[in-house]
């Protein structure tokens, strides 16, 4: 336990000491045996080459990070500008190998298939990624030479050469990619079930090799970027690939290439497709128009048939079973004509439920005022015309809907009540009932004749007109008040001459009783006053 402590602790302290280069003939010895193992990678069996080159790339990273710390430290030592020199092969090695590498990989990959084909594919994207460090590394490299003033011409040129290949290679093999992505996508449309799953994962796997080699690519052109190397054209492809918003995209090459790519496309597509287009618009068009006219034909069709029906429909339920039949005939309509444009009904009319939800969130106050809307619609308290008392405003009834009640008052003004409010309180409906009975109370004074009066105001009621006969009109000594004797006097009338007969009743009363000698008394007191003497 002790041993394991200080196997630790000097660990530790191993981590914690500043890093220093090794010498420079070090470096030469281990250079010179890296040498040897890339004679033994050469030659070794493809099983056994990834054991081998981890093992020299281990070593490999750790020789550069020597060179970097002494170019950090002393630029100027003796003998490192062949180190730089020999790393600089190493890297062209170490590429010209994983080149021929994935060569062999891809060779393979064509003649396997099943599980070996899925396995020889991502050793060649593997192979991929391990010369995208080599690349990188290798630009490193000629950085170092230049600190060092090594001509590196050549070299430089012949990786430049090869990163341009490269690109190419990449952006060909992403196309192709492309391509077989788009043809699973057709194939899903008509596919069944079971296939549809084979088919998914071939595209989810497509997907993935794409990113890779989009990945790889993204390497390559930035190293090409940095040499003063034109990429345009393949910031173009990622982009489209990708959909990624960049800097790249603010790049006027990029976003002209990128227009003209799309006009390009869409000029193809309008020229293989304009004319289903124009004969589905055509079909679109005269579906609409055949369901405009029967939505007509069906508003006057329902409209006939609910203001003829036995069952004395209310002005809102007429208008109600009038507006649901013609729209429910438009959107029938509507939703055959989508469909013959190719548009899938089933998640639109999901994202109809689902905004239906949303929406009846937000606007919870309408529903509820819809809400109240179909109750008075099916327990039918007042109608369109008919005169009511509503939250003490008397008015007639203008118009009606699912939302709000227009109220026209005797005054002349329109009041729109929302259904909820109306709902909620007290509806007194004047004239949804044929006969109403006046109510009036006249006084006379306690020194006239009781027959007598009752005489006059029978006499009235009975001259009168539009006073009913059934029931009969009643005249009843009420109350003896404080400074009168009164009289109820309750006639029936129908409705509509409800406030004729009461003002003309109330005028012919007090003429009547002025003419008989009849007094119609005023509130009055006898005040008494006592003196007493001091």
């Amino acid at each position: 336990m002790i041993k394991k402590y200080f196997a630790a602790l000097l660990l530790m302290m191993s981590m914690m000491a500043p890093a220093y280069a090794q010498s420079i003939d070090s470096m030469v010895t281990v250079q010179q045996e890296l040498k040897e193992r890339l004679v033994q990678l050469s030659t070794a069996d493809p099983a056994d080459k990834l054991f081998f080159e981890d093992v020299l790339r281990r070593k490999n990273d750790k020789i550069r990070a020597d060179i970097e710390l002494q170019l950090q430290d002393n630029p100027s030592v003796k003998g490192l500008d062949g180190v730089v020199r020999s790393e600089m092969t190493l890297m062209g090695n170490l590429l010209k190998l994983s080149h021929q590498d994935l060569v062999e990989l891809t060779k393979a990959v064509r003649k396997a298939k099943g599980e070996e084909k899925d396995d020889l594919e991502f050793a060649a994207q593997k192979r991929l990624g391990i010369m995208d460090v080599y690349y990188e590394e290798a630009f490193k490299t000629l950085s170092w030479g230049e600190t060092l003033n090594i001509d590196f011409t050549k070299e430089k040129t012949a990786i430049l050469k090869e990163l341009t290949n490269r690109a190419d290679l990449l952006s060909n093999i992403i196309h192709y990619l492309e391509s077989q992505k788009s043809d699973i996508a057709k194939r899903m449309q008509y596919a069944s079930a079971e296939k549809k799953e084979i088919l998914t994962q071939n595209a989810t796997n497509l997907t993935e090799r794409i990113s890779l080699m989009i990945a790889s690519l993204e390497v390559t052109t930035a190293l090409m970027e940095q040499n003063n190397i034109d990429i345009t054209e393949y910031k173009q492809l990622i982009f489209s690939v990708t959909g990624d918003i960049n800097s790249d995209v603010l790049d006027i090459s990029v976003a002209y290439g990128l227009t003209e790519e799309w006009v390009t496309r869409f000029k193809d597509w309008a020229v293989e497709n304009a004319p289903s287009i124009i004969v589905k618009l055509i079909i679109f068009a005269v579906i609409l128009w055949i369901t405009n006219f029967l939505s007509r034909l069906a508003k006057s069709a329902v409209k006939r048939s609910v203001s003829h029906s036995k069952m004395k429909f209310s002005k809102l339920m007429q208008e109600f079973f009038v507006s649901m039949g013609s729209k429910f005939v438009m959107m029938i309509g509507i939703l055959i004509a989508l469909s013959q444009i190719g548009i899938n009904l089933g998640p639109l009319l999901t994202g109809f439920g689902v905004a239906g939800v949303v929406i009846g969130f937000a606007l919870k106050d309408t529903l509820s005022n819809f809400a109240s809307g179909m109750m008075i619609l099916i327990y039918r308290p007042f109608d369109v015309g008919d005169l009511v008392d509503i939250g003490g405003i008397v008015g007639k009834v203008n118009r009606m809907n699912l939302v709000s009640t227009t109220i026209k008052t005797v005054d002349n003004q329109n009041l729109i009540f929302p259904n909820n409010k109306i709902w909620g309180d007290v509806i007194k409906n004047v004239t949804i009932e044929t006969e109403r009975r006046v109510d009036m109370v006249f006084g006379i004074g306690y020194q006239d004749d009781i027959e007598k009066a009752k005489a006059i105001f029978t006499d009235i009621l009975e001259s009168h007109p539009a006073v009913l006969k059934t029931p009969e009109p009643m005249v009843k000594l009420h109350t003896l008040n404080e400074s009168s004797v009164d009289f109820i006097v309750r006639p029936w009338v129908k409705t509509d001459d409800y406030w004729d007969v009461y003002w003309e009743v109330t005028e012919t009363v007090k003429k009547r009783l002025d003419a008989e000698g009849v007094s119609i008394p005023f509130p009055q007191r006898d005040l008494h006053i006592y003196k007493h003497e001091a």
